[in-house]
């Protein structure tokens, strides 16, 4: 099968552990990866809000990273993304360097608040500044990923944003999770042309069987008419999943639950790799 997942940290994990990327205990390498015909993955540089030398430990991870995945498979297609907008601090010109990176999708914040925007463990806004580099990104063609903002930046970021992506959330009326999507912010995403990845971590999903539960948000998303917007952001790598759907060579059989709750090919086709396929192509 195809796949295409929006978001691991794997090269966080593959940094703080001087793990490799061929053969490891992660949830997320090259040998496992090769249950796919076709395999395209964002790999997500994870910086804290409130990192000390935010960029500095940006350019250690990606730089090892892409060291680590200079052989890679031939199946696979990498992208980066920056998961925490810190990176940037109050140098808007980074976006440059970053784009020269590869990094084609970047989070202004993970769940605290920086100098762009706050997340959801914050009241705070998008800032002029993040304005501004939002501004830059659109000329760029970033995606902004909107997965860990809260709503008052979310909706200001939405405003200013050309490329709109949610990574890696869920839907808030299935689970209630301040992380999640509500049902206006899923349509907003849509009529701007983004996409939802749906993620893995169980707090996310909400109680019950991993499949079933991920079933359950993926219907709700295609009960809204948006069948095209939604895609995978599994954020492997990043938190603690079930034991069912721990790492990628569970998505195989994730795909036959679904096709066996009466998803079509097509439908499938379009979750698991070619609805993200086609957003990245604007970038």
């Amino acid at each position: 099968m195809k796949y295409f997942d929006l978001h691991s940290d794997t090269p966080y994990k593959c940094y703080k552990e001087n793990l490799n990327f061929f053969e490891n205990v992660l949830s997320v390498s090259a040998q496992k990866g090769r249950v796919f015909e076709k395999w395209s993955h964002f790999f997500a540089v994870w910086i804290k809000d409130d990192l000390e030398n935010p960029y500095e430990n940006y350019r250690k991870i990606i730089d090892s990273f892409k060291l680590k995945i200079k052989d890679k498979p031939s199946n696979l297609t990498p992208y980066f993304s920056l998961e925490g907008g810190s990176a940037i601090e109050d140098k808007p010109y980074r976006l440059y360097e970053l784009k020269d990176d590869g990094i084609k999708l970047i989070n202004l914040t993970w769940n605290g608040e920086n100098l762009l925007a706050g997340g959801v463990n914050t009241q705070k806004g998008l800032t002029h500044l993040g304005k501004l580099v939002l501004k830059e990104m659109n000329r760029l063609k970033i995606g902004c990923d909107v997965s860990h903002l809260n709503e008052k930046s979310f909706f200001a970021a939405a405003e200013y944003a050309d490329y709109i992506i949610a990574s890696h959330s869920n839907c808030k009326s299935i689970c209630p999770d301040k992380r999640n999507l509500t049902n206006e912010q899923i349509k907003l995403i849509a009529e701007k042309g983004g996409i939802i990845g749906i993620c893995f971590y169980p707090l996310f999903l909400g109680e019950g069987d991993v499949y079933e539960q991920v079933y359950k948000h993926i219907y709700h998303i295609c009960d809204m008419g948006l069948e095209n917007h939604i895609a995978i952001g599994s954020d492997f790598d990043g938190a603690d999943m079930e034991k069912e759907l721990r790492n990628i060579k569970a998505i195989p059989r994730l795909c036959e639950y679904l096709r066996d709750k009466g998803m079509g090919d097509g439908l499938l086709d379009k979750i698991f790799f070619e609805n993200a396929n086609n957003f990245i192509a604007k970038l």
